[in-house]
């Protein structure tokens, strides 16, 4: 018998060492435009950094990556030469991926297997609805034997903790409880001696929660969702943002905003210029590039959060 939670990390840990990329996509393989954005919000932030690291959580294609540094390259070239833009990925086939698509940016892109102490930005997109999750339902936690759901008493009394602080105790449904989220969230705040933390990732926030009756964890294969995930598949569950904020908290990291994706990309200036640009062009190119920046908008922009934290 073994916890739903401990059942996901394992999958998740062999799914990653697959070509994932066959079963969805992400934003940054959507369109260049998502990762000029975030550079321009990072070039906001750092601007006045000596020598800021930028460390993205899961690079996987290296998609993020490239178009981040094409843009700090080209647009603010002074930050560009002080930063050093790090990885921090656990599949060594991701990271050979990574470095064959980065490697137009020799010397300045660099991977880690665990977290340092550094100034400047954290980030990550689509990394925290990875991490395992307990399922919960009526005080009873979700285990698997033969393939088979049974619900037991909780396997770790910070469940019941978390259920507790969160206002999550009375709630009759499923709750997902990512205690992974809260050490990750920990393991950031200690190493960020100065500077900020970004998330990117579906979710929601605890006034959302009752919209999941029965939790959120699904299953991606070949661009379709599956309710009852299994082997072979992406697993994932979507991010409480609230939980992020809440415990944030007591590492030290002050949240400054949780925003919708849409509201994000709309309150950046070359987003929107390009949006403007798109509209108006007939190319053929642009027309559909357009249709790629409204799935942004639209398909991801009410699921999608961000969140920025700075570290007190």
């Amino acid at each position: 018998m073994i916890s739903f939670r401990d059942w996901m990390s394992e999958r998740v840990r062999e799914y990653y060492r697959s070509d994932f990329r066959r079963d969805f996509f992400t934003a940054p393989e959507l369109d260049r435009v998502f990762g000029y954005s975030l550079a321009y919000h990072i070039g906001e932030l750092l601007k006045d950094y000596e020598e800021p690291y930028l460390l993205e959580l899961g690079g996987g294609s290296g998609a993020l990556a490239y178009d981040i540094l094409t843009y700090l390259r080209e647009r603010e070239p002074g930050l560009y030469k002080r930063l050093r833009y790090y990885i921090y990925d656990f599949s060594p086939e991701l990271v050979e991926l990574q470095r064959k698509r980065l490697s137009v940016f020799e010397g300045k892109v660099f991977w880690r297997d665990r977290l340092f102490h550094m100034r400047g930005l954290i980030f990550s997109n689509e990394f925290f609805d990875c991490l395992p999750v307990h399922v919960v339902r009526g005080g009873k936690e979700l285990f698997l034997e033969s393939g088979k759901e049974v619900w037991r008493e909780l396997s770790n009394p910070s469940i019941e903790e978390f259920l507790k602080r969160m206002g999550y105790g009375g709630l009759n449904q499923v709750v997902e409880v990512c205690l992974d989220c809260v050490d990750l969230l920990k393991g950031v705040a200690e190493n960020l001696k100065e500077g900020y933390h970004l998330v990117v990732d579906y979710g929601y926030t605890s006034k959302d929660i009752t919209k999941f009756p029965q939790g959120t964890v699904v299953g991606y294969r070949s661009h379709r969702v599956y309710n009852k995930p299994s082997e072979g598949m992406d697993i994932t569950a979507h991010v409480n943002f609230s939980l992020l904020e809440e415990y944030g908290k007591d590492f030290g990291l002050l949240s400054l905003y949780i925003k919708n994706l849409r509201d994000f990309l709309l309150s950046t200036p070359l987003f929107t210029e390009e949006l403007q640009r798109l509209t108006l062009s007939e190319a053929p190119e642009d027309i559909e590039r357009l249709s790629r920046l409204k799935t942004l908008l639209l398909s991801m922009g009410e699921t999608f959060k961000v969140l920025l934290q700075k570290r007190l």
